[in-house]
């Protein structure tokens, strides 16, 4: 092989370890791809049409209530 030949074969090499070596920044998931995440894991269950229906409204409901800090700061009444 000549040089080009070689100096080729080296800027694909440091094209694909550059590459594989950028990873995407980790973030927390949001309260909907949460959701998501935990829907699409009871689908793939295997789970009786009433059960599955049992628990996917159980998920989106959890979705609906207040953060226990709102319901905890209701609850209470401030101190005179």
């Amino acid at each position: 092989m000549n040089i080009t030949a070689h100096l080729l074969l080296a800027a694909i090499g440091l094209a694909v370890l550059s590459g594989c070596a950028s990873h995407p920044e980790l973030r927390p998931y949001t309260a909907e791809e949460t959701r998501q995440l935990q829907l699409e894991a009871l689908q793939r269950q295997g789970l009786s049409q009433e059960d599955y229906e049992h628990r996917r409204l159980a998920v989106l409901r959890a979705g609906q209530q207040p953060a226990l800090t709102d319901v905890a700061s209701r609850a209470v009444p401030p101190r005179s």
